[in-house]
């Protein structure tokens, strides 16, 4: 499994390929191909492939591609694997063609040569694929029958871009980004959306068995190579002649032959094993021809644990009588809370299902795993959904409601719907309406909402374009067109809608999130001949009769056991955090949530107390606060209305409106807040950055009914507040954001908020603005430090801040200069407690050996830390202690306070030493090994880089939205 990309100017006028593009979106797939990755353009620049590697089969360089074919003449990005490219190869080389890899891509490369157009009959696997032809100038397109596999493709008219995702055909710049009310509708109507629309315009799905070629006259229509209602109609025809007994029996040495099929790779192959039936069955089968090495994983999920709805136990039992190695990996609600932004990411189209495979592929890849088998497929086979009885029932109980006069099934429905949907599904208010088609009846049953919902959803005119766009009972109509036996015609649908639109895509989307491929034996072509028939013909009336079958060898508790599947708790977890207004149905409060993240931008209010025109790690926290909140593609507008600004706001962020007129005092700064709140501005988001501001934060977030964000950055937070006010208000914020660990366990221990509701975001050190280098000779001058060895401490020394640690280093410092005797210290900084240092310093006797430089400039701090030997603040009350981050940047050796942030700057000690400020040999010790050692800035402070700040900031903000809006 990998990640392709292609870009083909067809037009005469059109530019040539964009390499730096063709870059950018096979960058943007990182985890569809860890392996490696390649770029390749046309000798005339027309042309280009990228490709993204998971190596599978055949892992040498050799296999690397885009692959070109030995003349050169053709050209290949692929993605998928070819079950019977070793019978093709042998084909093949009869016919003398030589091979260079032992790779299915290179099958692929001969195959067209070979055939053409024609060789997508003969393949079996999961695919798709862009291969460039030189000769003809042409680009071939071509996606697997059953769709197990992306590819999306755009046509501005001269150039058409394709991409193994959507993300990363946006992400390289040139495809329009205009939303298609159709995807969203789409999303609506059914938890997914419907190929072949997205959620823009100019990008769409290749459909499952088709392909497509672009010439010089542009893409040609898609054309179908595989028509799932076609196999459907002809197992119809073949029933009634079908001797059921021997196609029974034939069965098991299908599905066997298919999971053998499936195992084929160069890498551990693991199996998904829940407690039902499928997976059993696909781990019995591959443990016949794997033996006690299968590895099998299970996911179990806290709040089931011991319930009816543990996985863990029945699989456990299916994996103790197959004597294969099992895990079972346990997640809770905090792992989701932790990982739901990742999720999201992860999804390349808007989904409400998918959070089980995600989770089952991370614990398989934690195994070592690159490859799973799913028992994904085997329920629309085999008639194991609810749908494969409800959906004909309808038919027969509604279906006379076809024949009444036009109009009054939707009169009776609009009548009905408001009152039914006050305490139950408004669907049975559309029975008479939908219920008497197979189309209108599955829309009933497999619907998220209804089309008559949509308005209010959507708004009436985007509503009412998407659904115009999708033409829902029509596209169902002609899917399983000619299809006659009920059973088969659920199951067509089943296949070619919920199958395709969710299940595999959800599988795509989750397994390549962890760089796991999943493998589905159930969706084959074989598996589909040989069981189709069957049911056309009675022989399989449900699931049971198929895992009965005593070839698989199945326990009777298992076939007998109740279907569950992976369920996920995402209800409840959803619950825990902020629970969804008003009514809705299963997953509709999650659908919501995640149309909200992939469909609208952000507006974010800030209430803060420093940040640009102010000095100091607060009001730097706060610019790169919100700076990393303008840089996020997910935010419209910025608005900070900020207590202090001593100076002229400088270098503001384009989205931001930074406004001033609340500085001056509180009751200046009430009103600048009060004067926003009566404009009516509709914000999503409110940040609170001090606690203080608290009792005017949270009413205006109440009233906007947006989450509010509490920031939390020193030892304000440790402890409760002098207003009870701002305590109780602070036990009841949405999110907090804690600057360092510390700070969050002391804002914990008496607010009491719960853990899931948590980030730590720790300072950002700008690393271009800082750096080693010489000891500036006019600062020396300036300071008559010829000769000197320097100890600095950089700090506000306020009356009410002695916590910083200068007395202490001024305690041990006649026992530093016993051992080094050519030491100052050098103070940098000024407030209202240097008189009382300085006295400190003549009672010690220290004047001589002591620096006071008051102020400095900020253009001059990389100079000052610069002078530093060993830079020391062993504090007692930092909530992070920005300027360790500063003086590390320069490359000086520090020394901090292991009770405070400190600790968190200096990476628990990896980046410098940690003491007990109370411990004045410890202290001794630490700032004479300081000086002996090295300059040089650590390995491992990215961590600390603005990049990484960013990010952490973006997901802040994504999963409060998400969780709490």
């Amino acid at each position: 499994m990998c990640g392709v990309a292609g870009i083909y100017g067809y037009a005469n006028h059109a530019p040539p390929v964009d390499r730096a593009e063709l870059l950018r979106i096979s960058d943007a797939m990182p985890r569809r191909g860890p392996d490696g990755s390649g770029l390749w353009t046309s000798p005339g620049g027309r042309a280009g492939l990228a490709h993204r590697r998971l190596a599978i089969i055949d892992l040498s360089d050799a296999a690397a591609q885009p692959m070109a074919s030995a003349d050169g003449a053709l050209q290949i990005s692929f993605n998928g694997e070819i079950y019977n490219h070793r019978e093709l190869r042998r084909e093949l080389e009869a016919k003398g063609i030589r091979f260079r890899t032992n790779s299915d891509t290179e099958v692929l490369l001969h195959l067209y040569a070979d055939r053409g157009q024609a060789m997508l009959q003969a393949l079996r696997g999961m695919f798709a694929f862009a291969l460039w032809d030189e000769r003809e100038q042409r680009l071939f397109l071509a996606r697997d029958p059953f769709g197990i596999k992306p590819l999306y493709y755009s046509d501005d008219g001269r150039t058409v871009r394709c991409a193994s995702q959507v993300k990363a055909l946006l992400a390289g710049g040139a495809v329009d980004c205009t939303g298609d009310p159709a995807g969203r509708a789409g999303f609506a109507l059914w938890g997914f959306v419907p190929e072949p629309f997205t959620l823009y315009r100019a990008v769409q799905a290749l459909p499952a068995g088709c392909s497509m070629t672009v010439d010089a006259g542009g893409p040609g229509a898609p054309e179908k190579f595989f028509d799932l209602a076609a196999e459907f109609r002809e197992a119809e025809r073949r029933a009634p002649v079908l001797d059921h007994a021997a196609a029974l029996g034939r069965l098991p040495s299908v599905l066997q032959e298919s999971v053998s099929c499936h195992m084929l790779a160069d890498v551990p192959v693991g199996v998904f094993l829940s407690a039902g039936i499928d997976s059993a069955v696909i781990a019995t089968l591959a443990a016949r021809a794997m033996g006690s090495e299968l590895r099998c994983v299970t996911l179990g999920f806290d709040e089931y644990r011991g319930g009816p709805g543990d996985e863990t136990v029945a699989a456990g039992r299916t994996a103790a009588r197959l004597g294969v190695r099992h895990e079972v990996d346990w997640i809770g609600k905090e792992a989701f809370y932790e990982e739901v932004v990742d999720v999201l990411d992860a999804m390349d189209q808007p989904s409400i299902d998918g959070i089980n495979t995600y989770f089952v592929s991370r614990a398989a890849a934690r195994q070592g795993l690159k490859v799973a088998l799913s028992g994904l497929g085997a329920d629309e086979l085999f008639l194991g959904y609810p749908s494969f009885r409800d959906v004909p029932r309808m038919t027969r109980m509604f279906g006379p409601a076809v024949r009444l006069p036009g109009g009054i099934g939707r009169a009776i429905r609009a009548i009905a719907a408001p009152v039914l949907g006050s305490f139950t599904s408004p669907k049975y208010a559309g029975l008479l309406e939908y219920g008497g088609s197979h189309e209108g009846a599955y829309l009933l049953r497999r619907s998220l909402y209804m089309p008559w919902e949509l308005p209010g959803l959507m708004g009436d005119d985007e509503a009412r374009a998407g659904l115009e766009r999708l033409q829902t009972l029509p596209s169902l109509r002609a899917m399983r067109e000619g299809v006659r036996d009920a059973s088969l015609a659920v199951s067509n649908l089943e296949l070619a809608w919920y199958m395709r639109g969710q299940l595999l895509r959800d599988a795509d989307w989750a397994g390549m999130a962890h760089s796991l491929e999943v493998r589905v034996p159930f969706v084959d072509l074989e598996v589909l001949r040989a069981s189709a028939p069957l049911v056309a013909a009675g022989a399989i009336r449900a699931k049971r009769d198929f895992a009965s079958l005593p070839q698989l060898g199945l326990p009777r508790e298992l076939v007998e056991r109740p279907k569950t599947g992976f369920q996920v708790p995402v209800g409840k977890w959803l619950d825990a955090m902020a629970p969804v207004r008003g009514h809705r149905r299963g997953l509709q409060g999650w659908a919501r949530r995640v149309d909200r993240h992939f469909t609208k931008r952000r507006s974010i209010l800030n209430l803060m107390t420093d940040a640009y025109g102010a000095h100091g790690g607060i009001a730097l926290y706060g610019r790169d606060f919100l700076a990393a909140q303008c840089n996020d593609p997910a935010t419209e507008r910025v608005v900070a209305i900020v207590r202090n600004a001593p100076n002229p706001p400088t270098g503001l962020p384009g989205k931001l409106r930074f406004d001033t007129s609340g500085t001056g005092g509180k009751v200046r700064f009430a009103v600048a807040v009060l004067r926003t709140l009566l404009s009516r501005e509709k914000f999503d988001l409110v940040v609170c950055g001090h606690i203080h501001l608290l009792p005017l934060a949270a009413p205006f977030a109440a009233f906007l009914g947006a989450p509010l964000v509490l920031v939390v950055y020193g030892v304000d937070a440790w402890k409760p507040t002098p207003g009870p006010v701002a305590n109780a208000l602070a036990r009841k914020v949405d999110a907090v954001d804690a600057v360092s660990h510390v700070t969050l366990g002391r804002f914990r221990e008496w607010s009491g908020v719960a853990p899931e509701r948590f980030s730590v975001l720790p300072n950002a050190i700008h690393l271009d603005r800082y750096g080693m280098g010489p000891k500036d000779t006019s600062l020396v001058e300036r300071y008559g430090l010829q000769g000197r060895k320097v100890v600095m401490t950089l700090a506000r020394y306020a009356s009410n801040e002695r916590y910083k640690g200068v007395d202490e280093v001024l305690a041990v410092l006649p026992r530093v200069l016993r051992e080094a005797p050519e030491v100052v210290y050098l103070v940098v900084g000024d407030g209202t407690d240097r008189p009382r240092l300085e006295s400190v310093c003549q009672s010690l006797g220290l004047a001589s050996r002591v620096v006071f430089t008051g102020m400095i400039p900020e253009a001059e701090k990389a100079g000052h830390f610069r002078l530093a030997d060993a830079f020391v603040m062993p504090s007692r009350g930092e909530g992070f202690g920005f300027v360790f981050l500063e003086a590390m940047a320069c490359g000086i050796p520090v020394v901090g306070g292991r009770n405070d942030g400190s600790a968190d700057a200096l990476g628990g000690g990896a980046f410098g030493r940690l003491v007990d400020p109370a411990n004045p040999e410890e202290l001794e010790a630490a700032i004479l090994d300081a000086l002996r050692s090295p300059k040089r800035v650590p390995e491992g402070m990215e961590v600390f880089s603005f990049e990484n700040f960013e990010r952490k900031c973006r997901r802040l903000m994504a999963r409060t939205a998400l969780l709490c809006g």
